[in-house]
């Protein structure tokens, strides 16, 4: 029985993917000889099951999903990589009603900092040494499909609603991979030339020396895991702000 309920999970969990889902996953794969898709393990599947137990599992989505998958895995003693594609570049192609497709280029801007908006309820696993974060830099399409009446998206997160609907995300391009494992990979997102003790506006000053397009909320979200991890101290508040050091 438990056999049938593994493949009608699968079975659903192929069907909600997205191109973007589907095309890494197989990409990954084929990087890991006699590994498995979709393979059960424990009260899960696992998107890849490598021979010797370890797991990788790509996440499109929001990671915070994953949270509890994550725990329980590496409780069980499995190492797991979590694979999420950063679109540091997007286009946006809408199916109109005439059955057209217009493509444009979106204004959004992502960049490494960008994953801490993520990483907010991981922060208990990331340094685990059966943990590792692999974050590859795409291009990405995402596709949209024009509606002859103003809907609510799938999610419900709209505030106003809009004549057209999301239908997938497509793999356009693989660039740069970034790879965390322990603290070193954090420690050099950390601005260098700061003084032992800094502020917030120290930290973010230094970021976008590096990357101008950093945003305020994202260094925040940054320093704020960084400290969760324990590579960060915040101390006493100086005048309204408060003290970082980097710890040894």
């Amino acid at each position: 029985m438990t056999f049938f309920l593994s493949e009608e999970i699968k079975i659903i969990n192929t069907l909600n993917e997205t191109h973007l889902h589907r095309t890494l996953k197989s990409i990954y794969a084929l990087g890991i000889p006699e590994s498995k898709m979709e393979a059960p393990v424990g009260d899960y599947i696992a998107d890849i099951l490598a021979p010797d137990g370890s797991i990788t599992e790509i996440q499109t989505g929001s990671l915070s999903h994953l949270s509890q998958k994550i725990a329980d895995m590496i409780a069980d003693g499995h190492k797991i990589r979590v694979v999420y594609p950063l679109a540091t570049e997007k286009y946006i192609e809408t199916w109109t009603l005439d059955g057209k497709t217009r493509r444009r280029k979106s204004p959004t801007k992502k960049n490494i900092y960008s994953i801490f908006r993520e990483l907010t309820g991981l922060c208990g696993v990331l340094l685990d040494k059966r943990f590792y974060l692999e974050v590859p830099e795409i291009t990405m399409t995402e596709e949209r499909r024009e509606t002859e009446d103003a809907v609510q998206s799938k999610n419900g997160r709209r505030r106003f609603k809009k004549n057209w609907t999301k239908t997938g995300k497509r793999l356009d391009e693989l660039k740069t991979t970034h790879i965390f494992h322990g603290k070193r990979p954090y420690l050099s997102l950390i601005p260098s030339g700061l003084d032992e003790i800094f502020s917030f506006t120290d930290f973010f000053t230094g970021i976008k020396k590096k990357e101008p397009l950093v945003k305020t909320d994202e260094a925040r979200l940054a320093l704020w895991c960084l400290c969760k991890m324990g590579i960060v101290a915040r101390g006493e508040k100086k005048g309204r702000s408060y003290t970082y050091k980097v710890k040894g």
